[in-house]
């Protein structure tokens, strides 16, 4: 490959990229608003889903609410509709984690199942190998999104 296809091939990537970006965020908007909840309150369920039980701090960090009683707000929310409870940490009965319910999972999976259907058919018509790569290119592009939101944040 020349190195004008190479740059040809890169500017596709970063656009193809570019465009993913833009629609996961309106698809994430139109999940939220369709479940009845805030684009915030739905990171929150989320990074929980993700993650597993976090305490609300931990939470706040993750999906950017640090400021004020925002974190707080959202979980009032959730909490309200049955998409989260607040339980005693069994380790460290000081702390109280935050869980996602079963009830956000009934709410939210009829609202993917058809994007779900077609990533599950994209992704399994790509090799073992293909998939490791865009495992490792997910994991960095994660991180260096990462690193660019902490250094905005900084400023």
């Amino acid at each position: 490959m020349s190195n004008e296809e190479r740059e040809a091939l890169l500017a596709e990537v970063e656009n193809a990229m570019r465009l993913s970006t833009v629609r996961g965020i309106f698809f994430h908007q139109a999940v939220a608003q369709r479940a009845g909840m805030t684009a915030s309150d739905l990171n929150c369920v989320n990074i929980l889903v993700a993650e597993g039980p976090l305490t609300a701090g931990q939470l706040a960090v993750r999906v950017g609410l640090t400021r004020g009683g925002a974190i707080t707000s959202a979980l009032d929310r959730l909490e309200k509709a049955g998409y989260v409870v607040r339980e005693r940490d069994p380790a460290d009965r000081r702390q109280v984690l935050i869980r996602h319910t079963d009830a956000v999972i009934a709410r939210l999976e009829p609202l993917l199942t058809g994007f779900l259907t077609q990533w599950t058919e994209i992704a399994t018509s790509r090799t073992d190998h293909e998939l490791r790569v865009l495992l490792d290119y997910f994991q960095r592009s994660n991180e260096a999104v990462g690193s660019a939101i902490a250094a905005l944040q900084e400023r």
